[in-house]
């Protein structure tokens, strides 16, 4: 994800003829996607700026001879693009889930269930449920104003739908795991 010294010179090239004045609209560029990377609060905002114009320098000799316009207009809906990609694969680690609602560790039991009860609820759900409890502490409280800010919604109203949807994963989550222990317990009844 690296520009070629080709495709960085045809992006140069693109955005103005003069090439001093060229290198200062790709600097200002690159500042305001990484602005716009970070409001959309994306992790590395300069890794997806930087994908952005490696994307567009790709393109340029496909479409500077047709495209008409301010070539920043043409980069942002790139970016627009890459926000909607980067949302839809939000960097979720797998190895961890959102704790339940007791102390106790997490079996190996409970959170297959876990998983098979994620799988069941609607994608829009599991990203808010997940995305919910990413931080400790006051990044926590950040991430959640930034959370509720996206969807529209109050702060509150986003505490209430992350906790709909944690009492419905517990119940979920305790009524497999008690059908599991329970075919166990059959299981093991007959090998005696």
């Amino acid at each position: 994800m690296v520009l070629t010294p080709e495709s960085f010179e045809a992006l140069l090239a693109w955005l103005d003829p003069d090439r001093e004045i060229a290198g200062q609209k790709y600097v200002t560029i690159n500042a305001g996607l990484v602005r716009i990377f970070v409001s959309k609060t994306l992790n590395d905002p300069e890794y997806w700026a930087a994908e952005t114009l490696d994307r567009v320098g790709k393109r340029v000799p496909e479409i500077r001879d047709d495209y008409v316009g301010e070539p920043v207009k043409y980069i942002r809906g790139v970016a627009r693009n890459i926000i909607k990609e980067a949302i839809r694969v939000r960097e979720i680690a797998t190895d961890s889930f959102p704790d339940l609602a007791t102390e106790e560790t997490i079996t190996t039991d409970e959170l297959d269930c876990l998983i098979a009860c994620l799988d069941q609820i609607s994608a829009d759900k599991r990203d808010l449920i997940l995305d919910y409890h990413l931080f400790q502490g006051r990044a926590k409280i950040e991430h959640h104003r930034k959370m509720a800010s996206q969807r529209s919604l109050s702060e509150g109203a986003l505490r209430t739908r992350a906790h709909h949807v944690r009492v419905s994963l517990e119940k979920c989550v305790r009524q497999r795991l008690s059908e599991y222990r329970k075919k166990q317990n059959r299981l093991g009844s007959h090998s005696l």
